[in-house]
């Protein structure tokens, strides 16, 4: 495959991600609660089968949105995609609690909590934080230095991260209207994502450096 049509490729596979990651946490109940759990279970299973996918294409795109400006991310962008690569992994195995949770809320609701707290699953879901999340601020940042890709497209990444980790966590944990500010930010990232495939997918040869001013 030429390098022209793997960045094409690429491209399609980062307007797919963009896309399932925001309708994931459009369907996603907003709290995960046992009761919550067994009435919206089909919005629930259908959302992390959509993050299941996303998590398919963003491995799938990533390389080809890394490698398109590698040369000028420098040592942050290798960073960052590396962080974002495992991350991505970690998001897609963690995500396998969206499949199970019903059937504990079920059977055996305190469960739920127990395995949460299952150091194990603990450090899976650092790691996942670490990687993802931050990993994709650090990876918005690089795409801005780089000035090959829109710049839009890493301020959405770099804004839209910690807007979906802190709406998502504080709509869970503490107050369910705050599930809003998480659906912003993947929106945020959606449109970074679906705008930097579009580059991708659409570019001739090379992409043009963007004006830093």
């Amino acid at each position: 495959m030429s390098t022209k049509n793997l960045s094409r490729w690429s491209g399609i596979a980062c307007i797919l991600a963009g896309v399932l990651l925001a309708l994931a946490t459009l369907v996603h109940p907003s709290r995960e609660t046992p009761r919550i759990i067994l009435e919206q279970e089909l919005p629930l299973v259908v959302a992390h089968w959509l993050y299941t996918f996303f998590c398919g294409f963003f491995l799938l795109g990533l390389p080809g949105l890394y490698s398109a400006q590698s040369e000028r991310a420098g040592r942050l962008g290798l960073v960052s995609f590396l962080m974002l690569f495992f991350g991505t992994l970690f998001f897609a195995v963690a995500n396998d609690y969206g499949f199970i949770a019903p059937v504990l809320a079920a059977q055996a609701p305190a469960m739920l909590d127990a395995i949460n707290a299952y150091p194990h699953v603990a450090a899976l879901n650092g790691l996942l934080i670490v990687g993802f999340f931050l990993g994709l601020i650090f990876f918005g940042i690089a795409t801005l230095r780089a000035g090959l890709l829109p710049r839009q497209t890493g301020i959405f990444m770099a804004i839209g991260s910690p807007l979906y980790l802190i709406g998502g966590a504080l709509g869970q944990l503490v107050f369910e209207a705050l599930w809003t500010v998480a659906i912003l930010g993947t929106l945020f990232l959606g449109l970074g994502l679906v705008w930097a495939g579009y580059s991708l997918w659409s570019r001739k040869e090379t992409l043009v450096v963007q004006p830093t001013g």
